[in-house]
């Protein structure tokens, strides 16, 4: 018999993937740097450049809002927020990120 949990943590995860994330909304889930603060686009634009594999300022010429930015940046964005809250949940506080 297969689990009923399973499937449905199955299907979420399957639905979840499929959902694009903004740019914007990257960088509120992940970057440390408070949005009011001094350095956040700086950082903004580093955590994307390193979550697309894109350069710095290739992201910077997004535009202020990151308006200007490729469709698919934002599965891309939304497969590297899955995999960040893997990480999160699954490895230790001390283990090396990079």
């Amino acid at each position: 018999m297969i689990d009923s949990v399973t499937l449905s943590t199955q299907y979420i995860i399957d639905v979840l993937s499929r959902l694009p994330l903004e740019p914007l909304e990257y960088c509120r889930r992940w970057v440390e740097v408070p949005s009011d603060e001094r350095g956040y686009r700086k950082a903004c634009v580093t955590a994307l450049a390193e979550a697309t594999g894109l350069s710095p300022r290739t992201v910077n010429d997004w535009g202020p809002n990151f308006d200007r930015r490729p469709d698919h940046v934002l599965h891309v964005l939304r497969m590297a927020d899955m995999l960040n809250q893997i990480r999160k949940i699954v490895l230790p506080p001390d283990y090396p990120q990079k």
